[in-house]
């Protein structure tokens, strides 16, 4: 009987022995697991093609702020002489319909500007993220990375998993 429980014995351990060596094998021949992170909003303000970007977009933003200022201020005189004028007036009423009337302009334009300086501005980030995209992957395939996340997905995590850099060297030897 006690034959048969050492040989019993015996064979478990050789089953768990061969099992354990097995599975150790298995990951050895698992590729190791290469993860970046990325910094989309430092990307986003620090490559050269987000600043050319904002540049463009704040050179644009300018000029349609000074449309809108050389409008408000035709309103602003316009109101000035409404008020200098007696209200019983035919010129009052003339004055007054043309003062709602540039009023009513200086709206819509101001609506229609800021439209599309907000389609303007999510176009470009759309391009620059696109562009960003296409280097992550191809650095997943030319590194060998399992994974490649966003920073503001990340709670915690060592050091040197931080591409940001790398990315934005990359983007930026593409913009030149």
């Amino acid at each position: 009987m006690k034959r048969k429980i050492k040989w019993f014995v015996g064979s478990l351990v050789f089953v768990f022995a061969l099992m354990f060596g097995m599975s150790v094998v298995s990951l050895a021949a698992e590729p190791a697991l290469k993860i970046g992170i990325v910094d989309v909003n430092k990307i986003m303000k620090d490559s050269r093609a987000a600043k050319n970007a904002r540049a463009v977009f704040q050179k644009d933003l300018n000029a349609k702020k000074a449309t809108l200022k050389t409008k408000s201020d035709k309103v602003t005189a316009l109101d000035k002489e409404l008020k200098g004028l007696d209200q019983k007036s035919s010129a009052w009423k003339e004055k007054r319909d043309k003062l709602v009337k540039e009023v009513k302009e200086l709206r819509t334009i101001e609506k229609q500007m800021n439209q599309e300086l907000q389609k303007k501005d999510i176009e470009l980030t759309k391009k620059i993220f696109a562009d960003v995209q296409q280097i992550l992957n191809k650095l997943i395939k030319s590194e060998n990375y399992s994974l490649i996340l966003d920073r503001k997905a990340i709670l915690a995590d060592r050091d040197g998993f931080d591409i940001t850099n790398k990315v934005i060297k990359i983007y930026d030897s593409q913009t030149k």
